[in-house]
């Protein structure tokens, strides 16, 4: 039987042609609702439903169905008016605006799956292996536009240990709430999750969490705004791994100072103490949110646990997601944060390669500018929990040797008696150096090149810059620390 209700001629269609509830969108919104006349009538649901934003679908229905879609919504949905009385436009007519084309989850030797093959992966057992959340965050994560699914065991095992770290993380927060309350401390959760500014005093690892909060805020929006769902699971799992767990979490520990027990009202608790606190539970408060749409079961369970189940919202999934505005951005904080760690990070690589014990806390010698000599006795504590640095010794001229390493902004040094393997020592450097003086010769043809000099943007000319003189300055060090050596 015919589906048209139109004078125009006749579209035919039959359940033999295709399932007719499953193309025929609309039939399943009160389509046709005819008045006396036989004209369509607009529903509550056509109303509400129709036209929709998006639409998730497989490239390989695109014509059996999708296409079919927008070709019947056209021809039959033009005689329904609009909510307010009005003719529908055509515009008004198409079903979806967008249409958001997914890859094919196929097997780890990108083989598409079939039982003939015998390579057909069971979702329910991986679900009951790893858990929902690591096998949604496994497809989230490796959503490349254009490109089918690879699945990997490996990699869904990767995350459930990230479900793991961020259960680890939850015990910890929620062990110094309850240290805090034993301690007189009083603990309130902005049900908003937005921070308009920190106070006066607030510790440099604070104030960079936030500006990276902020960052990661804008990186995911923009990445779900561009259906980038794999950009968007990636700077998440690296916020929340990478910059809260294995950096703030561990700075926190230097402020959570719950020695001296408030035992009276008048008594006043450790202000550092209090702000780092409420400033722990506010990040990982919001990086939950953050979460949410990739472990949606994970992060519900542990937002009920945050808030003791009286939750501001019935579920996390009904809260204001994160916003860049929500969070103060610090650029001078995230720069000298980005000098801390390169710092640590050098240490800990100098330890290792001197053969420091791992507990063993031993001094440095460090030679930089102002700037950075004034953050790093600001932040010996700092340095002392990431890095086992025992004291701070500030050179007045460049450092060199086997126990010394240079960067663009430091030379630093580890004061640590060993025996020095001198040709080894000697093979290192001169690798180093060979590739230094191979990064400046292809830094000197390019500036040396007028026609690329007088089409380069200016930007692209001030970074080669910049990266010929930072070059040259790990050259000349490398080559002294060289000659120190008799080479």
């Amino acid at each position: 039987m015919p589906l048209s209700t139109s004078s125009r001629p006749k579209l035919l269609c039959t359940a033999s042609d295709f399932t007719i509830t499953s193309v025929i969108h609309f039939t399943t919104l009160g389509w046709p609702n005819a008045d006396a006349d036989g004209k369509p009538q607009i529903t509550d649901d056509l109303a509400n439903f129709y036209p929709t934003t998006l639409l998730v679908t497989g490239f390989d229905i695109l014509f059996f169905w999708v296409a079919r879609m927008i070709m019947l919504g056209c021809h039959f949905m033009l005689d329904v008016p609009m909510p307010d009385g009005s003719k529908r436009e055509l515009a008004n007519a198409v079903p979806f605006k967008e249409v958001y084309i997914h890859g094919l989850v196929r097997d780890a030797d990108r083989q598409k799956m079939s039982k003939t093959k015998g390579n057909v992966i069971n979702p329910i057992d991986i679900i009951e292996r790893f858990g929902t959340d690591a096998v949604r965050f496994t497809l989230a994560s490796m959503a490349s536009p254009g490109t089918d699914i690879a699945f990997s065991e490996a990699r869904t095992e990767g995350y459930r240990a990230f479900a793991n770290k961020i259960w680890n993380a939850a015990r910890f927060l929620f062990m110094n709430i309850d240290r805090a309350k034993e301690a007189g401390y009083s603990m309130t959760i902005r049900d908003s999750g937005i921070v308009t500014e920190l106070p006066a005093g607030t510790p440099l690892e604070t104030r960079w969490i936030f500006d990276r909060l902020n960052a990661v805020s804008t990186t995911v929006d923009h990445a779900l705004a561009d259906y980038r769902f794999d950009e968007a699971a990636n700077a998440i799992y690296q916020f929340f791994w990478g910059e809260l767990c294995d950096w703030y979490l561990e700075l926190v520990k230097l402020r959570l100072n719950f020695a001296e027990k408030v035992s009276t009202e008048d008594a006043e608790p450790d202000m550092t103490t209090a702000l780092t606190l409420a400033s722990l539970t506010g990040v990982f408060e919001a990086a939950l949110r953050l979460l949410s749409p990739f472990m949606p079961f994970l992060t519900e369970e542990i937002w009920h646990a945050l808030y003791n189940d009286v939750p501001p919202a019935k579920s996390i999934a009904l809260t204001r997601y994160p916003q860049a505005a929500d969070f103060p951005a610090d650029p001078v904080a995230a720069s000298a944060m980005k000098t801390m760690q390169d710092l640590i990070t050098t240490v800990r690589a100098l330890r290792k390669e001197l053969g420091v014990p791992e507990k063993e806390a031993t001094p440095i010698h460090l030679h930089a500018n102002n700037r950075i000599v004034a953050l790093a006795d600001a932040n010996q504590d700092m340095l002392s929990r990431m890095a086992r640095v025992a004291s701070v010794e500030f050179a007045s001229e460049s450092l060199s040797g086997s126990n010394a390493r240079s960067t663009p902004d430091f030379d630093v040094a580890v004061l640590y008696e060993r025996q020095i393997d001198i040709p080894a020592e000697r093979e290192r450097l001169t690798k180093d150096l060979a590739k230094y003086e191979k990064g400046l010769q292809a830094a000197e043809r390019q500036l040396s090149n007028e026609a690329f000099m007088a089409k380069a943007p200016a930007p692209i000319v001030d970074g080669l810059r910049k990266q010929h003189a930072e070059t040259k300055t790990l050259y000349d060090k490398t080559k002294s620390t060289l000659e120190a050596l008799g080479c």
